[in-house]
């Protein structure tokens, strides 16, 4: 058994990377107790991610607990706890609470790339093509304003705008809809990484 490090990623910390359940269920512990009694974004985050871990381990009670938990906190980024939540819920097939959570979430107008795609990712994934290409999009808007001066390099360059634009490509096929020119960047862009892939 290979010694760990006294510099190797522990759980909770940030760079950490559980493998096993047993690490999973290390890692969530931490990240349950993290900026505990705070009440600050970090905390709701905390449980968040925590909640997904006890999700992934089976632990769906402990888990729904930590969103529960997580909602209760004023200074959480808006939307993010309950985009969390309705993701759970989604998997859990509890689909009309899912949907309420993620009304809530639009209510709270957040502005964090990351509700929009957690949220988008969710409803695609369930079966919701048509409201997830709305959240993409929403995402988008919300994340850089004008979307017609968007251009391939945009994608490129920033992370949160390629996986929107992707999201909303998938979904927009699913859907069957034209294709505008926010899909045709998405097309240029993986030909690109698929040409590049080939030469290495």
């Amino acid at each position: 058994m290979a010694r760990r490090h006294r510099n190797d990623p522990r759980p909770g910390d940030e760079d950490f990377v559980p493998l096993t359940d047993t690490e999973r269920r290390a890692h969530a512990d931490v990240l349950s107790r993290s900026h505990a009694g705070h009440g600050c974004a970090e905390q709701a985050a905390g449980l968040c991610q925590a909640g997904e871990y006890y999700a992934i381990v089976g632990e769906h009670d402990l888990a729904e607990q930590m969103f529960r938990d997580a909602l209760d906190i004023e200074d959480a980024e808006p939307g993010a706890p309950q985009a969390a939540y309705a993701s759970f819920l989604l998997d859990r097939h509890r689909h009309a609470e899912a949907l309420a959570m993620i009304a809530e979430a639009r209510k709270l107008q957040p502005d964090d790339p990351d509700v929009f795609l957690v949220i988008g990712e969710a409803l695609a994934e369930h079966d919701y093509p048509q409201q997830a290409a709305r959240w993409f999009t929403a995402g988008l808007v919300a994340h850089l304003g004008q979307l017609t001066d968007l251009i391939i390099d945009d994608l490129r360059e920033d992370f949160d705008t390629e996986f929107l634009s992707r999201g909303r490509y998938r979904a927009c096929q699913a859907l069957n809809l034209p294709e505008d020119h926010i899909d045709a960047l998405v097309q240029e862009l993986q030909q690109h990484n698929a040409a590049t892939a080939d030469v290495h």
